[in-house]
């Protein structure tokens, strides 16, 4: 659904920003959507960990705080580190090629400065690596919690020196795929995750301070 991607990469990148009320109103006139694709968004994006609904204030991008943050990435980590355990490597050498096509357009996106299209390649890639587990649930969870960290990762967009990184990473993933250690797969998958939690919570004491906000 158009709606549904639209608003949920305007979140992502900050149109609406962590904290803000998001009225169905305001989306049918900015989107030109009716109020049954508003609602069935709202829905979606509040499962999806994006939108959360609070008695008397209504609909509200999430606004994480860092240890809400470290919690989800805690989870990701066991997450994704069982997935790599149960993949059987090396996989596939038409997903090694995909995989590296994949990565091929991220870095082509990110050399352009197209974010929105960073974003979507790094969910391709890993909807593909994490398939390669042969368990669909745990893969369906882990694009999940991914969608949910979105936000957390974002605020690193614009680090050069952190998302040549994750280039990087992403060749070390693939490489570690073609071979046939999991110890190996499972650290450049461990590898992958912590630096844009921390610098969540650089961000987030910046803006509040070393207490944490009483959103209630």
């Amino acid at each position: 659904m158009p709606l549904l991607k639209d608003l949920e990469n305007d979140i992502i990148f900050g149109v609406y920003p962590p904290g803000s009320r998001i009225t169905e109103d305001t989306v049918m006139e900015e989107y030109g959507a009716k109020r049954h694709a508003v609602r069935h968004a709202f829905s979606e994006l509040e499962s999806h960990g994006l939108l959360v609904h609070r008695p008397r204030r209504g609909v509200e991008v999430v606004d994480y705080t860092p240890d809400e943050v470290d919690a989800l990435y805690d989870l990701r980590i066991v997450l994704e580190t069982a997935a790599a355990r149960r993949t059987a490597l090396p996989v596939s050498k038409d997903i090694i090629e995909q995989l590296r096509d994949i990565a091929n357009q991220h870095e082509a996106a990110l050399r352009r400065d197209d974010f929105r299209g960073v974003y979507e390649l790094n969910q391709k890639f890993h909807e593909l690596q994490y398939s390669c587990c042969n368990n669909p649930r745990l893969a369906d969870l882990i694009a999940r919690h991914a969608r949910m960290a979105q936000p957390i990762r974002v605020v690193k967009y614009d680090d050069e020196a952190h998302m040549n990184a994750i280039v990087a990473q992403h060749r070390t993933i693939i490489e570690a795929m073609t071979k046939t250690s999991t110890d190996a797969y499972e650290t450049a998958v461990r590898d992958h995750l912590p630096a844009s939690a921390e610098a969540y919570r650089l961000l987030y004491q910046r803006r509040f301070g070393q207490g944490r906000v009483d959103r209630k």
